[in-house]
């Protein structure tokens, strides 16, 4: 013990100079690796950047998804039963960064063949909004009679249908009106939902809705976890009354047909800040004017889908 000791004692001692050529040495490092740091950073940045300006470069150049003056065929990518004899469709667009750029309230022109190969044209409303990229989705009711129906119920996946649009008159601007007053029977929800899912993910548009949506049977209801979901998150902007044909026992909602009553309570009285949108049956949107004329609201105040 006695000789480590001693040879301890006897250890030669750092100098000061040795001392402050380290501490240097570590602080030289330390820049070099601050900067290069910073060099790694300023080149991720700048590669980041290079990409979105090629990335916004390619959109720009990107042709419009959908034509109004000739069809475009989109594939079908996607099917899913929505009801009982409900399905959605889903179409893929050209390029996965392309957006079918639809304006609220319109419609596109499907064209298609039945087995006899003869064109057959209708108007659907998607259910997708505009900035919705890569695809489409259309909600179609299949009637066992209806051709174009039938034609969609036949359709397999990466077969494809024809399509044209925008079409439509409606024109929407957010708070062009204070309040929207809705009544829609069956597959004629499709362009109330669009309207309502826009307005409704717009934080600048302040629009109020309310919607009666009339259909024969509870299983016929389209889109209704999507609709009450919508009613759940803004209670304070959106109002729903169902009314059914044929309701089950127990049902809380509306019965029969839309009256004057009905449309009072929903609506309110008729204001030139006010707008009622109708899609549906034809015997339904005449009587629906019926009521509205009845009730002092003017053409004007009245868009049918």
């Amino acid at each position: 013990r006695v000789a480590l000791a001693s040879a301890l004692c006897r250890a030669p001692r750092r100098s000061r100079n040795a001392m402050a050529l380290e501490d240097a040495t570590v602080g030289l490092v330390g820049k070099v690796l601050d900067n290069w740091l910073l060099v790694g950073i300023t080149l991720g940045v700048m590669v980041l950047a290079s990409y979105l300006m090629q990335m916004t470069s390619v959109l720009k150049t990107l042709p419009a998804a959908i034509s109004k003056a000739e069809f475009t065929s989109f594939p079908l990518i996607h099917v899913e039963n929505v009801s009982h004899n409900t399905k959605l469709f889903r179409f893929g667009l050209l390029h996965p960064r392309q957006s079918l750029e639809l304006p609220i309230g319109k419609h596109i022109s499907v064209l298609g063949y039945d087995e006899n190969n003869e064109e057959v044209r209708r108007p659907y409303t998607p259910t997708t909004l505009a900035d919705t990229l890569g695809h489409f989705d259309l909600v179609v009711k299949i009637y066992p009679q209806g051709k174009m129906s039938q034609i969609f119920d036949k359709l397999t996946i990466g077969k494809t249908l024809k399509f044209r649009g925008p079409m439509g008159r409606f024109k929407y601007e957010p708070n062009m009106k204070a309040f929207f007053g809705m009544v829609a029977g069956g597959t004629g929800i499709t362009p109330m939902f669009q309207v309502i899912k826009a307005i409704l993910e717009n934080p600048r548009d302040k629009t109020k809705l309310s919607l009666i949506f009339g259909n024969i049977t509870e299983d016929d209801i389209l889109l209704k976890s999507e609709l009450d979901g919508f009613q759940r998150t803004h209670p304070d902007r959106l109002e729903i009354f169902y009314i059914l044909d044929k309701p089950p026992q127990g049902w809380t909602g509306g019965r029969g047909y839309v009256t004057p009553e009905m449309i009072t309570e929903r609506f309110g009285e008729p204001s030139d800040t006010n707008m009622i949108l109708s899609c549906g049956p034809p015997p339904m949107k005449k009587a629906l004017k019926g009521h509205l004329e009845k009730l002092g609201f003017t053409d004007d105040m009245l868009f049918e889908f």
